[in-house]
């Protein structure tokens, strides 16, 4: 049998080993690097994310939070001093600055920290004191911690409250249109036929073809928004005033028990138009003509309404007389 130089083979031993620690600590410099490139991903991700974001530990120890949650949130630096917050801590600091609205600070925050504990997703809205709109996601993590973010939300819902508010009201004078008038009065007359009276006050300006022609575009629509002016002055805040279409308005009257308490409206919109309107510089004299129909004695339709209160404006407009109102029953 040959002789093993055992020498030589714990050189060749050796060497192996160091070759193999060799690779060893190249696979792990590799490692380091993918790992620090994930991280500086991570970190891009985290800070140009378009809104705050964080994130709380199993412990409920806020471990991450992005700049633009500190500004979007207005955190101030004392937030910081000794190290990121509690989730409980965070809750507390909100009550107290008026964030969650009035109320014991307490209760807030219990109530809160009791909703973080079923450790469900949630979404919803809160509008700061500043009235910025913000829109709050939460997702638990798998073994416990949650990830948060917060998106600026105002701009998008004030678009869509105008856009609501444009489809629903009339573009000249900002009076409901007749698709809000018509959901109007129809609830008007859901409850009037359960208890009391609803009134449907339709109303023409008197001559206003030939007031228009001579005021011209600019002057007539100028009238138009100081008619409604004057007519929001005349009635109640529960009332409904809206433009139908040209020169034709109309008044949902609720909460009334008596045909007599539509009248007085009637009177009190007629003595409205007794002063003339200051139109571009000219003093112009205008009135108007009503026909009103009451529900549900005169009709139980927003059709049967309109069409009654429209016989009896222009039933008393026959007479030749102007500046009056007109009851239909």
């Amino acid at each position: 049998m040959e002789r093993i130089d055992t020498t030589t083979l714990k050189q060749s031993l050796a060497a192996g080993e160091l070759e193999n620690l060799a690779k060893a600590i190249g696979h792990i410099a590799i490692y380091v690097d993918s790992l620090r490139e994930r991280i500086r991903l991570l970190s891009a991700v985290i800070e140009n994310f378009p809104g705050g974001i964080s994130l709380f530990d199993s412990e409920l120890r806020m471990v991450l939070c992005n700049e633009q949650q500190k500004v979007l949130l207005e955190y101030p630096d004392e937030l910081f001093a000794t190290g990121f917050p509690t989730l409980e801590g965070l809750f507390r600091f909100n009550a107290m600055r008026g964030e969650y609205g009035p109320g014991d600070v307490e209760e807030h925050v219990a109530r809160r920290m009791a909703l973080v504990r079923e450790r469900k997703a949630h979404v919803f809205e809160r509008t700061r004191p500043n009235g910025t709109v913000v829109e709050v996601r939460g997702t638990p993590l798998e073994g416990g911690g949650f990830v948060t973010t917060y998106l600026d939300v105002t701009d998008q819902r004030r678009n869509q409250a105008l856009i609501a508010h444009m489809a629903h009201h009339d573009m000249l004078t900002d009076l409901p249109n007749r698709v809000l008038f018509t959901d109007r009065l129809q609830t008007a007359i859901s409850l009037a036929k359960r208890s009391g009276l609803v009134a449907l006050h339709c109303l023409n300006i008197d001559n206003f073809k030939p007031i228009n022609d001579t005021l011209g575009h600019q002057g007539g629509d100028t009238l138009l928004i100081a008619v409604a002016r004057r007519l929001r002055e005349a009635v109640r805040e529960h009332d409904t005033i809206a433009r139908l279409s040209g020169d034709e308005f109309a008044i949902v009257q609720t909460g009334i028990r008596e045909p007599a308490d539509a009248v007085v409206l009637a009177r009190r919109v007629l003595s409205m138009f007794s002063n003339p309107f200051d139109i571009l510089g000219s003093a112009v004299h205008v009135s108007v003509s009503s026909g009103i129909a009451l529900a549900p004695t005169d009709g139980i339709t927003v059709d049967d309404l309109l069409r009654n209160a429209g016989t009896a404006l222009y039933r008393g407009r026959s007479s030749g007389a102007r500046g009056r109102f007109t009851s239909y029953g």
